[in-house]
C-alpha cells in the first residue's frame, strides 16, 4: 500500500489541507484548538513521511525537492501569523522567523547549490512545528508568558543559526566571483513580503489576506529552481496594491480595501500562475 503513495502528492496535500487548522484556531475555543492540533500533528507527520516514501521506493524527484521546503515556509508562515494574530505570540519575533524564510528564498533563486536543504534545517522545521504546538496546549494558560516569550526566541536563534550556511556559501560566491546580472534589481522583489509582514499588525480581521499573500509568494518563488525565469518574474501589480495599502492607512488610518485588491492581485499573479506551472510539473 505505502509503495502505492506518491510523495509529491502527500507533500502537496500538506499545502491544501493547512486551511482547515488554520480556520479551526482562529474560531478559538478549546474544542477547535484541540482539533486543529490534531490535523496540525497529522500534517506535520506527512513532512516526514514524504520523505521516508521517497527514499524508501527510490521516488525521489525534482518537483520534490522543490516542493518540500514550499510546504515548510507555507506551514510555519501560516500557523505563526494566526498564533500572533491570537495575541498567543508577539509579533516581533515571528516576523523575524518569516523574515528568514524571505531571504533564503530569494538566495535559493540565484545560489540553489550553496542553499540546498541540510539536515538542521529540518531539524529547525521540526523544532518549529513542536514550538507551535506547545503554545496550542497551553495557549489558555500561559498566554505570552515568559516561558513562551523565552522559547518564540530560542526558535528565531535557531531558525538563523540553521541558515548560517546559507548566507555564508551565498556570500562566499558573491565575494569571490562577478555578482549574476540582475541579481541586484532582483532583490528589489523583496519590497513586497517585506512590506506584507510590516503590514499584518494593522490588518485586522483581514490578516488572513496577508498571510494567503505571504503563501502564494513563497509557492511562487520556490519553483524558482526549476524555472528561475518563471519565478523570477516581478509582481508589479502587487507591489502597486502595497502602495496603495500605505496610502490608505496613511489618509484613512485604516486598511480595507486595498487587502482586498491585493487579494486579487496575488490569487491572479502568484497562486493562479503557480498552481498551474506545479500541476504541468507534477505531469497532471
Amino acid at each position: 500500500m505505502t509503495e502505492k503513495l506518491n510523495p509529491n502528492v502527500i507533500t502537496l496535500l500538506r499545502i491544501l489541507l493547512l486551511p482547515l487548522p488554520c480556520a479551526l484556531l482562529v474560531v478559538n475555543s478549546p474544542l477547535t484548538r484541540v482539533s486543529a492540533l490534531v490535523l496540525l500533528s497529522f500534517l506535520a507527520f506527512t513532512d516526514y513521511l514524504d520523505g521516508a516514501v521517497a527514499r524508501r521506493y527510490k521516488k525521489v524527484s525534482a518537483i520534490g525537492t522543490l516542493l518540500d521546503p514550499i510546504a515548510d515556509k507555507i506551514f510555519v508562515t501560516s500557523i505563526y501569523l494566526v498564533l500572533v494574530h491570537l495575541s498567543y505570540l508577539p509579533f516581533l519575533p515571528v516576523a523575524l522567523i518569516i523574515g528568514r524564510e524571505i531571504l533564503v528564498s530569494f538566495l535559493r533563486i540565484w545560489f540553489p547549490e550553496e542553499t540546498k536543504v541540510q539536515k538542521f534545517a529540518k531539524l529547525k522545521t521540526f523544532v518549529q512545528m513542536s514550538f507551535a504546538a506547545f503554545v496550542l496546549l497551553f495557549a489558555t494558560r500561559y498566554e505570552i508568558s515568559e516561558l513562551v516569550k523565552f522559547g518564540v526566541w530560542l526558535v528565531v536563534a535557531i531558525t538563523y543559526l540553521s541558515s548560517a550556511s546559507y548566507f555564508l556559501n551565498s556570500l562566499s560566491k558573491i565575494t569571490h566571483k562577478s555578482i549574476p546580472s540582475g541579481f541586484v534589481k532582483s532583490a528589489l522583489f523583496l519590497f513586497y513580503p517585506v512590506c506584507l509582514l510590516l503590514i499584518f499588525p494593522f490588518s485586522g480581521k483581514l490578516f488572513w489576506i496577508i498571510i494567503v499573500a505571504l503563501d502564494f509568494f513563497f509557492f511562487k518563488k520556490g519553483l524558482a529552481k526549476s524555472s528561475p525565469s518563471f519565478a523570477a518574474k516581478e509582481t508589479g501589480g502587487a507591489v502597486l496594491s502595497i502602495l496603495g495599502i500605505l496610502l490608505e492607512k496613511t489618509l484613512f488610518n485604516k486598511v480595507y480595501y486595498s487587502l482586498w485588491i491585493l487579494l486579487g492581485i496575488s490569487v491572479v499573479k502568484d497562486g493562479v500562475k503557480s498552481l498551474k506551472f506545479m500541476w504541468k510539473l507534477l505531469g497532471f
